[in-house]
């Protein structure tokens, strides 16, 4: 079980997110479906879901974990910001990953984005 040491930054609550490896030691979690976090992140978009009324909802934020250093911290986004919804990341370098389609709500998406760290 890995505790981040630092956490007043750390991801909200979320399932259907993207995690991939940068280096021997950065995890890097993005966007997902839940609940809003307290703080919203500068440059981070929050859309409500429109099938459930609960409050849950698809999120873009990014967040880096540093298990050397037990911490996680909230990374700012460059050029277009990426969508929120649910997708498959995948590493294609020690620094870039590829996401692939996903959903946002009922809606099936198949386009492709690159994450470049």
């Amino acid at each position: 079980n890995v505790q981040p040491r630092h956490t007043s930054h750390g991801p909200m609550k979320k399932i259907d997110c993207g995690m991939v490896s940068f280096g021997q030691d950065k995890l890097v979690f993005f966007a997902g479906y839940g609940y809003p976090s307290p703080r919203v992140h500068p440059g981070s978009l929050f859309i409500p879901s429109k099938s459930y009324t609960d409050g849950r909802g698809w999120c873009n934020e990014l967040h880096l974990f540093d298990s050397k250093n037990g911490t996680m911290s909230y990374q700012t986004t460059t050029g277009t910001p990426p969508p929120c919804r649910s997708f498959s990341l995948t590493n294609v370098s020690t620094t870039k990953a590829i996401m692939f389609g996903g959903a946002a709500d009922e809606t099936l998406l198949k386009d492709v984005q690159l994450l470049d760290m």
